[in-house]
């Protein structure tokens, strides 16, 4: 008897297909020869409809191809070796890109307590109180996650204070974006917020695109460009500036076109808290509160087995009986009834 294959729909958003306007876009950006390395008009247009999207007009935007690349380009431009990168002890520059941030950079990534991913303002005071002696690695940016690896939403108030409390402090602040999408159109307030209220005053801001429909790339919105000196240099050494440019900024282009990235965003959402509330139901607590696209939800052994048979799923502490379900923007109505079936 053959094997009933795993399915990958809740792996992660990156198992998702790109969507059908982003394929379409880049099927009309391959038509003839254009400009190399960004001087493309297409780069030119993706770049002005990010800046307007997120109420940037003085920003710089480059590209990555990846999320990873992204966080990493972002942090090592803004430090020097004897500085210190503030991080959540959930970040995803901490725990998931096998120390890119750090190679590249040389500086220290100092992991803060948090909740869920969401920082006290106060861990930044403890962290300042020691800059000044040669001693210590000298704090220098922090890095937040929106929304958070564990599937947390800060609110526009809390990034708001938490922002200007750590640029009271001298620190520049990044925010990781690969599901910014997701957290600006997260209901969880009631209302969707507007782009630059998911993030505050962030200096610089890695916005995903892999996540949430492109088939590549993710973007970073320079939003302050005066203190990322040599950030395009930066993007170049690693690989990451394009020859071809105008494949990556079209996938943006077609995503920002009338807030098609918040479209699908606010459906992922939607098909999670389905997702969560079906397993409630059925009598699994979840682990963190369901606010975008992940839901975490604690499962007990024959649970987990009866899902791996069909499922591939994701426990992201081996020591804790956590597990992984993620929601795209591909996701059914009929996925989520599926794979509660399979739970029942």
């Amino acid at each position: 008897m053959a094997s009933v294959p795993v399915s990958a729909a809740f792996a992660s958003d990156n198992a998702a297909p790109a969507h059908p306007a982003v394929l379409d876009a880049l099927t009309r950006a391959n038509a003839g020869p254009a400009p190399s390395y960004g001087d493309d008009t297409l780069t030119a247009a993706a770049a002005a409809a990010l800046r307007e999207a997120f109420d940037s007009p003085g920003a710089d935007v480059l590209y990555a191809f990846t999320g990873t690349a992204a966080n990493v380009i972002a942090l090592s431009s803004a430090v020097q070796p004897w500085h210190e990168i503030l991080c959540s002890d959930v970040a995803h520059v901490l725990l998931d890109e096998a120390g890119g941030p750090v190679r590249l950079s040389g500086a220290q990534l100092t992991r803060l307590p948090s909740a869920d991913g969401i920082i006290a303002t106060d861990e930044l005071d403890r962290r300042v109180a020691r800059r000044g002696p040669v001693h210590h690695s000298q704090p220098r940016i922090v890095t937040i996650t929106q929304s958070t690896e564990n599937g947390r939403v800060w609110s526009a108030p809390a990034i708001k204070d938490f922002v200007d409390h750590a640029h009271d402090l001298g620190l520049l602040v990044h925010v990781d974006g690969a599901r910014v999408a997701n957290a600006i159109a997260s209901n969880a307030a009631g209302q969707q917020v507007s782009p630059i209220d998911a993030v505050g005053d962030a200096d610089v801001v890695t916005v995903g695109g892999t996540k949430n429909g492109l088939l590549f790339g993710d973007a970073i919105l320079v939003r302050r460009p005066e203190h990322f000196p040599g950030i395009s240099f930066v993007q170049k050494q690693i690989g990451h500036l394009a020859s071809k440019h105008r494949y990556v900024a079209a996938q943006f282009l077609a995503m920002l076109d009338d807030d098609l990235w918040l479209t699908t965003a606010a459906h992922a959402n939607a098909m999670a808290r389905a997702l969560a509330a079906g397993l409630e139901e059925l009598g699994h607590p979840l682990a963190s509160p369901v606010e975008a696209n992940e839901v975490f939800v604690r499962l007990e052994p024959t649970a987990v087995e009866r899902l791996s048979r069909s499922y591939q799923v994701h426990q992201p502490d081996l020591g804790e009986p956590v597990w992984r379900l993620v929601c795209s923007w591909a996701t059914t109505q009929a996925d989520v009834d599926d794979a509660l079936a399979t739970l029942r």
